[in-house]
């Protein structure tokens, strides 16, 4: 009989519980006095955008909900729409709406007029105020290498989308290109230098955001003229050229290594017209030159120190080619050079050591351009260069070649 009365009991127990799990899914809106309370809107996020803002929210559990007002500007602006029935995410365009930061305040309706809780979410609308704050991404060094355009970035803004590239190729074909917050290299190729290179910086002010802000279009002019690199440079004395002195301090390779401090020494004396000959060890066409000659006072703007030079260049590996511009194949005349000095003490009787004006000109490098010419055309494309001294300072002494260092600038040239 006590085992007929535990399970009567049981039974009850189960039985009320059975009753609450299956009116639980209500008792969360219910409240005493019969007030009913829609479900409110669940996890609410609002996704920024150009004068409009998205807000979405979990739908959530009660079936009864038909509709959302979204409420902001102290409840004097509002949206209302309907909710569907059988929709996860509940989501609502805002559109137009003016560029600020906002408190909006969601409440859910059912079909007897019933209102959920509020609920609050913020949102920022951006818009021309911030567009205008927007600054491209910082090019550092654009580098034509011959062929391609390779560019150096800055690091990226936090908030960077990526930076949206456009070029002309050398086929005359229009490229668009979008690179990466993380890429600070870039690579166009078959760039054509003579047209424009244009770029402008994408941003995504929030990671949710849905639309994306542009700063100002940037066009610019790519100059295609590099300090041609002496790393691939190397010795290429031909027959003919110039003898060196003995000692190996003064090779020729002391013109290139970046020193100004020690020198090249050539036999002494020399005869003149002499030459001395190396290898570029890449294709340029020559626009300007820097020389310094040795920093001593035996032979700048004295015997040491060419006066009157030519600068000729061949594309091929030359063959003892005579110095001859009009000869098929052989070296071609690139530029014809005077070193002048500004006191001109070097044409005096007797012959006047330099001035310190003089020292300081040559201590920072004589400037010289390869512009054409009769018999001159400095727009060929050369891989080895030939120096040929006419005429030295202070001519009544033997005459020989003592030079720290030549530097060159071109358009570099490759082919595919």
């Amino acid at each position: 009989m006590k085992n007929i009365v535990y399970i009567i009991f049981i039974g009850i127990v189960a039985g009320f519980s059975s009753c609450k799990s299956q009116t639980d899914i209500y008792e969360e809106y219910v409240v005493p006095n019969g007030l009913i309370y829609p479900g409110q809107a669940l996890n609410p996020v609002a996704k920024p955008g150009d004068g409009r803002i998205e807000i979405s929210w979990n739908r959530g559990t009660d079936p009864r909900v038909e509709r959302a007002r979204i409420y902001w500007n102290n409840y004097t602006d509002s949206v209302e729409f309907a909710v569907a029935a059988d929709a996860d995410i509940v989501s609502r365009m805002i559109e137009p709406i003016a560029e600020n930061t906002y408190s909006f305040i969601i409440r859910t309706y059912d079909g007897e007029g019933n209102v959920s809780i509020p609920v609050e979410v913020m949102g920022a609308v951006y818009g021309n105020e911030y567009r205008d704050r927007l600054t491209n991404r910082v090019l550092k060094s654009p580098l034509y290498d011959g062929l391609d355009l390779v560019l150096s970035w800055s690091a990226a803004d936090k908030t960077e989308a990526g930076v949206v590239l456009n070029w002309t190729d050398t086929d005359g074909e229009s490229q668009t290109r979008t690179i990466a917050p993380s890429e600070t290299e870039t690579v166009l190729p078959d760039f054509d230098y003579s047209e424009p290179l244009s770029y402008r910086t994408a941003y995504l002010p929030d990671s949710m955001a849905i639309d994306v802000f542009y700063a100002p279009t940037v066009e610019t002019t790519i100059d295609p003229v590099v300090l041609i690199p002496k790393s691939t440079w190397a010795a290429n004395m031909l027959n003919g050229d110039m003898g060196m002195h003995t000692n190996t301090s003064y090779s020729l390779e002391h013109l290139w290594n970046g020193n100004t401090g020690d020198f090249i020494h050539s036999a002494d004396p020399v005869n003149l017209p002499c030459t001395f000959t190396w290898d570029l060890g890449v294709q340029a066409k020559l626009s300007r030159m820097k020389m310094w000659p040795r920093p001593d006072s035996d032979d700048r703007w004295n015997r040491g120190h060419p006066r009157i030079f030519e600068i000729y260049g061949s594309l091929v590996e030359p063959d003892d080619a005579p110095l001859d511009p009009s000869a098929p194949g052989s070296w071609k005349l690139l530029g014809k050079f005077e070193c002048v000095q500004p006191s001109g003490n070097a044409d005096e009787v007797p012959f006047e050591r330099a001035s310190p004006e003089d020292e300081a000109l040559s201590s920072a490098g004589l400037d010289f351009a390869f512009v054409p010419g009769e018999g001159v055309d400095p727009t060929a494309t050369v891989r080895y260069i030939r120096f040929r001294s006419i005429e030295n300072f202070n001519p009544t002494a033997n005459p020989r070649i003592l030079l720290a260092e030549i530097s060159l600038w071109g358009t570099l040239v490759r082919e595919r």
